[in-house]
């Protein structure tokens, strides 16, 4: 079975057309609104210095950087070159902090120690191939008082137009192709262990949330159906025939049927969102 480290190597060299679906496709959807979320559960201020770890195509990095100000100073890293590439053409408003895009692995941050007010790392941690590693990463730039934001996706059922196109996939590909999609993005989807991770890396005042938003297609199923152009089962849908690929797309509309009306999928998602502080002695 696939897991999440091999959705992030996916990732890591996935070229740009592929990153440009989950850019048009799931950040405007997911992402944005999950952004705003995460940043106003940690509540950057004027001023500080931040860093968005596993920045992607600069999502959270962006609206952290309208946060803190233009005194403010933001890095945003990532493995990724191809998100790397869509990150820094958008730049940033006028009135933001500068941003400085780093490739670095989440285990070994490009970032000196100390040095950071505030950090965050949306919808990442899932994919690391060495969490701990990386949580101790994050615990060594963050300076005394810092925080840390994280989300995570709950399980996939929790996900229900994900949890859709892994129903689809498996009537496709079977099951082994089934777990490779459902281990990724909702590969570690236990608030106990998210929290546990953090207490034993050294973090205190460490909070679990449960939060859900609604997510809508309205471009319906064959919307829906582009995102898995970035997922890692990507090169196995490119090799489907002609009557494969209308098996899957017909399965497709099948198992989103529920939560499709109006040509569109209406439906929610759900995310583990933690917050947590390094002590100040």
């Amino acid at each position: 079975m696939s897991s999440g480290p091999e959705w992030g190597a996916s990732f890591a060299s996935a070229p740009t057309s592929a990153m440009n679906y989950y850019d048009q496709i799931m950040v405007p959807r997911l992402f944005d609104p999950w952004a705003e979320l995460l940043l106003d559960e940690l509540g950057p201020r004027v001023g500080q210095t931040a860093l968005d770890i596993a920045c992607g195509p600069g999502t959270v990095t962006r609206r952290v950087a309208q946060r803190v100000g233009s005194t403010g100073r933001v890095t945003g890293c990532d493995l990724s070159p191809a998100m790397l590439e869509l990150a820094r053409a958008k730049g940033s408003p006028g009135t933001s902090a500068p941003i400085e895009y780093v490739e670095c692995a989440a285990e070994a941050l490009a970032i000196p120690d100390n040095t950071v007010d505030l950090a965050t790392c949306q919808q990442g941690l899932q994919f690391f191939p060495n969490r701990p590693a990386a949580v101790a990463e994050m615990r060594r730039v963050l300076r005394p008082g810092g925080r840390i934001g994280v989300a995570v996706w709950s399980d996939i059922e929790d996900c229900p137009p994900f949890a859709a196109l892994a129903t689809a996939l498996g009537d496709v590909f079977g099951r082994e192709t089934v777990d490779t999609y459902r281990s990724g993005p909702w590969g570690f989807d236990d608030p106990v262990l998210l929290l546990n991770l953090f207490e034993d890396g050294g973090f205190t005042n460490v909070r679990v949330q449960t939060r859900e938003l609604p997510v809508i297609f309205e471009g319906g199923p064959t919307q829906l159906m582009l995102t898995l152009r970035a997922a890692a089962v990507a090169t196995k849908v490119s090799e489907l025939d002609g009557s494969e690929l209308s098996k899957l797309v017909s399965a497709i509309e099948e198992a989103t049927r529920p939560i499709t009306s109006d040509g569109a999928i209406r439906s929610f998602a759900t995310s583990h969102i933690l917050t947590a502080n390094v002590s100040r002695h």
